[in-house]
Parts: structure tokens; sequence; C-alpha cells
């Protein structure tokens, strides 16, 4: 047994003693949406049916998260068999759209600080090389949304900021395409922050650009909302950007206010949502909860607590652990998406919940 394996042993011995003495009320909800999540997960693909390609990777990020947070190694080989099966049938999870191949790279990121194991790290910095190449001058700067340049828009350079600071990081000094990650992250930030993507007048990001380079208005996704406090709060990591915490403050602020329904979250399309949207909230949720790291204000707590219990009290199937789309209620649908999505909240709620 390698030096990794025995410490998660040990820590998972250690969090077992804790729950037992210290019970935590989200652990066996969260456990028992797992569970129902993996019913869904077909051993023979490494993927899970009723979602699309990019939901897979956020899946698997939230796996990884679970991991890290109970410091189980239940989730661990199902994690490697994602990586093994689907690197070599996709070619090192490449193919026509660049927000997807950053969903994996941030997967492979994470799962590299959980495990140590570089070839989750060089997955990230191959998959990254590639999304470079997405890069041109058009509109001033920026990355396509789709191969070979097709449309430029906040979830794919949003992800593209992400995966390059937290490459930066995990490995600082490597350059990728012959920039070091954080240079590739700032560049793209200058242009970013003055293309009007980042509406001021409402603190909420536009969902990309049209034809003549300007902002495409009024689609408000709660995951471009995110995933841009996250990379703003990694731009304050790395760079003591104050401005930028302060910009991921007024989104999240923002997005709390006009994108809720007494207080829980909600998406423009609900109560329709195809495999795509009913992923979003997940993915806000997981990134406000990184905000509450950096801030520590209590604010983004509650309201992701507030958020896990309408989960479990009004969006789920009252006959299961399955975890409908609209989380204020009333239950409309099962599938992987949705239930992903929900455990994201009800994960960083355990989380949370380990505080008190």
């Amino acid at each position: 047994m390698n030096k990794y394996n025995m410490k998660v042993v040990f820590t998972s011995v250690c969090f077992a003693v804790s729950m037992l003495l210290h019970a935590n009320p989200w652990l066996p909800k969260v456990e028992s949406g797992l569970g129902t999540l993996q019913r869904w997960y077909n051993p023979n693909t490494c993927l899970w049916e009723t979602t699309n390609w990019w939901n897979a990777a956020n899946i698997t990020t939230m796996l990884i998260r679970y991991t890290a947070v109970t410091d189980t190694l239940k989730y661990l080989p199902l994690i490697e068999n994602v990586f093994e099966h689907n690197k070599a049938k996709t070619k090192n999870f490449l193919n026509d759209y660049y927000d997807d191949q950053a969903w994996w790279a941030l997967a492979w990121i994470d799962a590299y600080q959980l495990t140590g194991q570089k070839k989750y790290l060089e997955m990230a910095q191959i998959i990254f090389e590639d999304m470079t190449k997405g890069y041109d001058k058009t509109c001033g700067g920026g990355v396509y949304w789709k191969k070979p340049n097709h449309y430029k828009n906040a979830i794919s350079n949003g992800l593209f900021m992400l995966t390059a600071l937290r490459l930066h990081k995990v490995a600082p000094n490597t350059k990728i395409a012959k920039k070091k990650p954080l240079k590739w992250g700032e560049m793209v930030w200058k242009w970013y922050r003055e293309t009007g993507m980042i509406n001021r007048e409402l603190w909420v990001i536009e969902d990309g650009l049209k034809e003549d380079c300007q902002p495409n208005r009024s689609q408000h996704w709660t995951y471009n909302q995110g995933v841009a406090i996250a990379l703003m709060c990694e731009l304050h990591l790395a760079k003591r950007d104050k401005q930028a915490l302060q910009m991921a403050e007024e989104i999240a602020h923002s997005a709390m206010k006009r994108m809720t329904t007494s207080g829980v979250l909600r998406d423009i399309t609900e109560p329709v949502m195809d495999e795509d949207a009913a992923q979003f909230k997940g993915i806000f949720i997981r990134h406000l909860a990184f905000l509450y790291q950096v801030t520590k204000k209590e604010e983004y707590k509650n309201f992701i607590l507030n958020n896990a219990d309408f989960i479990w009290s009004s969006g789920r199937n009252p006959n299961s652990s399955q975890f409908g789309g609209v989380w204020s209620g009333p239950f409309d649908k099962a599938d992987a998406a949705r239930q992903s999505s929900a455990l994201d909240c009800l994960i960083e709620a355990m989380n949370l919940s380990k505080e008190d």
C-alpha cells in the first residue's frame, strides 16, 4: 500500500469515528443520493446514462469532491475507470467543444490534487494545450466555444481562465503553448473584462458575443455566474487582486437576488430543462462554496444550506432519493444531470455542517 492509500485509510477511519461522535445530518442523505445516481452508471462506457459528455465531467468532479470531503476510498476506482476508459476512447478527452474539454481538464486537476497521481495533471495539461488553439484576435481576443471558429462566449472563456489559474496553482512553472498558465489566464482576463460580458449594471454574466462583437444580452445562466465567481476568486488568490474578489461578490449577490424564488436558486427556463440546463445550478453552488472558503461570509454558507434543505424537503421524489431539477419543488423528473447537480449542493452542505 502506498503512502497516499495509507493516508486515505487512516483518514477514512477518523472520518467514520467523527461521524459516529458528531453525526452529520447530511451524510446519509448524500450517500443515499449517490446510490441513486449510480443506477445510471454504465460500467461498459464508464459514463452515466441520460446525460451528455460534459455532464459526465461534472459528475466526476462531484465524486472527487465527495471523496475529498469525506476522505473515503469508495469512488476512487470508479474515477480511475472513467479516466482510463474514456482517455482511450476519446483521444485525451478532446472533442469539438472547448468548454467540454475544460470541464474534463478541471476534473483531472481536482483528481491530481486529491491523489497526487501525475497522470491526471498531465492529462489536464494536454487538454489545456488543445484549448489554446481556440484563441485568436477576433473581437480582440478570447477563445471560441466550438471548433473551428464558432462563437466566443462566457462559458468557454470563463472555463479557459479557470483552468489556467488552477494549473498555475498546481504546476506554476510549466509552459503550455509557450506560456505559463498564469500568463494565459491574465491575457484572456484582460480581454474578457472589457468585452461587456460582465454586465456591471446588473452584475450578471452575459452568455457571449454576437457577430458584431457586442454582448448577447438577456441570457443569464447560473453556471456562467458560478464559473465567473470561481475564476475571480482564483485571480485574487494568485495576484492579490482585490477588485476581482469584489466583482465575484457582486455577481454572487446578484445571482442570489435575481436568480432565485424565495431564496432558492432557479434557472431561466425552469421548470423546462434539458440535460444541459439541469446541470447548471449545482455548478453555481460548487463555486459559491469556493467563494465562501475564500471570504468566510455567512451569507454564502446560509444560501447553500437553505438550498440543500429545499432540495431534500421539496425538490425530491417523496418516495425515494431522486432529486428533481426544480429545487423549490415540486419534483419534476429524475435523471443523472438533475441528481448530480443536487448532489453538488448537498455535498457542500455536508461539508459546511462539519464546521458547526
